[in-house]
């Protein structure tokens, strides 16, 4: 009941804050950056397929900074960034947010006001990187004699940033911070998946927060059918998977995967081995689906000559508007017919869409890669 309840006045707030923000479109960030002077200051906006530039400026002796930008129609991300720091923050009314920092501790140390989303993924990140720390040092301790031991003590160090993640979804399943708190990564794994039944309640709690008050938001749908995704897969649980794949190395051998294309070919993953491959999981029928295939065309068109091949495996409900939307496309096209493939849950895939660079040894090296990671591997 104290859960129901406080779901319910946070999403009163919400309405509230929206209702007396209505005739304002845009959001200001302000504050100061020492440390830096005669350093550009990106303000950028980190969207669900790409980053980009909103503004930029010089910043002066006094570090003073101060931008205006127009506000999203749905919760999203931004970062104040400087080279390779950063400042995430998140914007899901009208605000305007008043940060300080020291451009030599910006990513780690700062403060943030005017907006409890963004103090509450602050909280997210500085947990995270405390985990991901513990983590490291747990992987070099590792043995064959100590493997219990360890596996046991990262699922210590897992569940007690998960126990504050959950605190934060519960609060305001409608919070930027919420669904910042349940696509957290470590070592390219999920912490949260609605593969696991524990797990899922706290992504279809968000899931259905943003569904409810922002239904055509791209990050809506995305999290929504992933959520149902799992929900039709059998709620397999996830966990102990994701603990076991942690302690691998870092690239790994791909497990091949042998289904038939668009074109009605048997098309097998290790058949591409000698050349570089995106293996892709994807949705087209979702809101700026086709921008992330024309960024992924982008990218083949760019490399395909280098030896670049993708390997997409669509999870779209409706195999006819797949079968439609894919007729055109250069590379290898497969659907998940029948349900969920079992190469979702081979790979882990915990949000859609999920890609991976695979090497021209056959070796996973990097989940979800930027397009600097591909032109490494291709050259």
């Amino acid at each position: 009941m104290r859960k129901t309840n406080l779901f319910l006045l946070s999403l009163v707030s919400l309405v509230l804050c929206l209702s007396s923000c209505s005739d304002k479109k845009h959001f200001k960030v302000d504050g100061s950056i020492s440390d830096a002077s005669g350093s550009v200051l990106y303000l950028e906006k980190d969207g669900l397929l790409k980053t980009s530039i909103v503004d930029s400026c010089v910043l002066k002796a006094d570090g003073s900074f101060s931008f205006k930008a127009g506000r999203p129609d749905a919760p999203e991300f931004y970062r104040l960034r400087i080279k390779n720091s950063d400042i995430l923050f998140a914007i899901d009314s009208c605000e305007h947010i008043s940060v300080k920092a020291s451009a030599k501790t910006m990513a780690s140390q700062y403060s943030i006001e005017g907006s409890l989303a963004s103090s509450n993924i602050k909280e997210l990140r500085l947990s995270l990187i405390a985990l991901q720390n513990k983590v490291a040092s747990l992987l070099k301790q590792r043995n064959p004699q100590n493997e219990a031991q360890i596996t046991a003590e990262l699922d210590t160090a897992i569940n007690q940033h998960k126990k504050l993640a959950k605190k934060i979804v519960l609060q305001n399943p409608l919070s930027s911070a919420a669904y910042y708190a349940i696509f957290q990564q470590v070592n390219g794994y999920n912490l949260f998946t609605p593969y696991d039944k524990e797990d899922r309640r706290y992504c279809a709690a968000v899931a259905t927060a943003f569904y409810t008050y922002h239904p055509k938001a791209e990050r809506t749908l995305s999290l929504y059918n992933f959520v149902m995704q799992a929900i039709v897969a059998d709620r397999q649980a996830r966990n102990q998977q994701t603990l076991s794949k942690m302690m691998q190395t870092a690239k790994a051998d791909m497990i091949d995967v042998e289904m038939t294309t668009n074109r009605g070919q048997v098309a097998k993953l290790s058949d591409l081995k000698g050349k570089t491959v995106i293996l892709d999981f994807t949705i087209y029928q979702v809101e700026r689906g086709s921008e992330y295939i024309l960024a992924l065309r982008d990218l083949y068109n760019k490399y395909h000559a280098k030896g670049l091949e993708i390997y997409q495996i669509s999870l779209d409900p409706d195999i006819d508007f797949w079968r439609q939307a894919s007729q055109n496309l250069p590379w290898i096209c497969v659907h998940g017919t029948n349900g969920t493939p079992a190469a979702v849950a081979t790979y882990n895939v915990t949000d859609l869409p999920t890609r991976f660079l695979i090497n021209k040894e056959g070796a996973v090296v990097k989940r979800n890669p930027t397009a600097a990671d591909i032109q490494k591997a291709v050259e």
